[in-house]
């Protein structure tokens, strides 16, 4: 096997694809392509649709039409931020953070693969995000997304040089693109075409590179990033950095991702809408089978169930503070317990948190569920842009001991997009101990609403996201059904 034939194996082996027999043959244009395939969008006049996919429940045809026109990220946000931190720029190889710059969660990372992709963001605005990827897994798997925004794109065809001493990658020829061969048996279909002609488009403008070192170098040219201070997530690119002798300064950017996703863009927001909708929504369904006789493990598995059947992703689901994956008891009459779920729509989660009462509940447990409530609407009523952390809790406190209440709630605020917890916490630590934030317009904020005491009966949870609005706030997700009788 000679080299050429050994990429290609390599390649269909990392997409887990079979490709067709035959030789690779390069990306016919757009323009002398045949056009006997249906349009991407069309729908054949007089057939019926079939019926809605998993994917289609959770994304309607106008928040689908709204992530493909802009990345996730809140680009005035992270041109503040970079500013702040005195960075040039951002080069990025966590997939989260290659998805929030660029709407692409890469595929090979899910399979196992250590920093497949890299995206880029100069400090310089008139530039357009950067992506560095496999051009295979460019045909093969981004092209399906139909994205509508620029980027600039890199493609390398192969993976078997990225150890090569430096610039020896980028002498080396890129191996010719590779595609599925066209046997000429039956028209192109839409998918087909689409690809090629995505395809074509992001050739058209930069030539290929021989392998991932090669085009990260290309790439960090072009946006001005050889040089600086640059902010970076992944040891790959450090390496990249000191093996090619680059003047650029890496420093690790957690906390100023962080900083960046904190506030969220337009199309952010209507994916936490949507998706703290749904968690909501399958977590009471799944609440209301909770009988005696069944299982924390099987009243997980309804909400899991119903989460995607509406559309989204689970997560996790705590239930009567039981968190592990393995951990179950029995449910019984005259329980009393607080579910707390998380799943997420194209990775943005929903976090929601309520208390159970199968048959008649103990008093304290009445008292336990009424003092969460009076807390967080105290807490609701004064949340907007300025307020501290701190002073969330604090809110919340009060409000229980002017009641008369005893309990100890947590009232803790926190973040909530990409992750359950997506905030930025104390610089000059690596590990993530929260700073006190001040809220500010377009965050969305859980405050969990735990009672963290024993001998009561029980345990109670009360938990809604809310977006902070320009001069207070807003609920996402239905606030009612604070607690739920079976």
């Amino acid at each position: 096997m000679n080299r050429r034939e050994a990429l290609r194996t390599a390649l269909a082996a990392g997409a887990a694809a079979v490709a067709l027999p035959g030789r690779a043959q390069p990306a016919p244009s757009v323009a002398t392509g045949r056009d006997d395939g249906p349009n991407w969008a069309a729908q054949a006049p007089g057939r019926a649709r079939p019926a809605p996919s998993v994917a289609t429940a959770g994304l309607d045809e106008d928040l689908r039409t709204a992530v493909r026109s802009a990345p996730p990220i809140n680009l005035a946000r992270a041109y503040q931020v970079l500013r702040q931190e005195k960075l040039d720029g951002l080069v990025l190889a966590e997939p989260v953070n290659v998805y929030h710059l660029t709407g692409y969660w890469p595929v090979l990372a899910k399979m196992g693969y250590p920093a497949p992709v890299f995206a880029l963001l100069a400090a310089d605005e008139r530039q357009s995000p950067g992506l560095v990827m496999s051009q295979f897994m460019h045909y093969y798997v981004f092209a399906d997304a139909g994205f509508q925004y620029p980027l600039q794109t890199y493609l390398f065809t192969g993976w078997d040089r990225a150890l090569a001493p430096p610039g020896d990658s980028q002498a080396e020829a890129a191996a010719d693109p590779y595609i599925f061969e066209d046997l000429g048996q039956a028209p192109l279909g839409a998918i087909e075409k689409r690809r090629l002609a995505t395809l074509n488009r992001a050739m058209s403008s930069r030539k290929l590179s021989a392998d991932a070192q090669g085009a990260l170098l290309k790439a960090l040219g072009d946006m001005g990033l050889k040089r600086g201070a640059i902010g970076i997530d992944h040891a790959a690119v450090a390496a990249v950095c000191e093996r090619a002798g680059l003047a650029a300064k890496p420093r690790y950017a957690e906390n100023v991702l962080r900083k960046i996703r904190v506030v969220k863009s337009a199309n952010e927001i209507k994916l936490m809408r949507r998706a703290a909708a749904l968690n909501a929504q399958a977590a009471l369904a799944a609440a209301k089978t909770a009988r005696e006789g069944a299982t924390y493990q099987e009243l997980r598995a309804a909400f899991f169930t119903e989460a995607s059947k509406l559309g989204n992703s689970p997560a996790f689901m705590s239930i009567d503070r039981v968190s592990s994956e393995v951990g179950d008891a029995p449910i019984r009459d005259g329980q009393s317990f607080f579910i707390d779920c998380v799943s997420h729509l194209l990775h943005y989660h929903g976090d929601y948190g309520r208390t159970i009462f199968v048959g008649e509940p103990a008093k304290s447990m009445r008292r336990a569920t009424h003092a969460l409530s009076l807390g967080w609407d105290a807490i609701r009523e004064r949340l907007k842009p300025g307020l501290r952390y701190s002073e969330i809790k604090a809110i919340g406190n009060e409000a229980l001991r002017k009641a008369g209440y005893r309990f100890d709630v947590a009232f803790t605020p926190h973040s909530v997009g990409l992750m359950h917890t997506d905030e930025p916490g104390r610089d000059g630590t690596p590990f993530l101990v929260k700073d006190d934030l001040a809220l500010e317009e377009n965050m969305i904020l859980s405050v969990d609403c735990p009672v963290r005491n024993a001998g009561i009966g029980g345990s109670a949870h009360l938990e809604d996201l809310t977006l902070i609005t320009k001069d207070g706030s807003e609920q996402i997700n239905d606030i009612g059904d604070r607690v739920i009788v079976v």
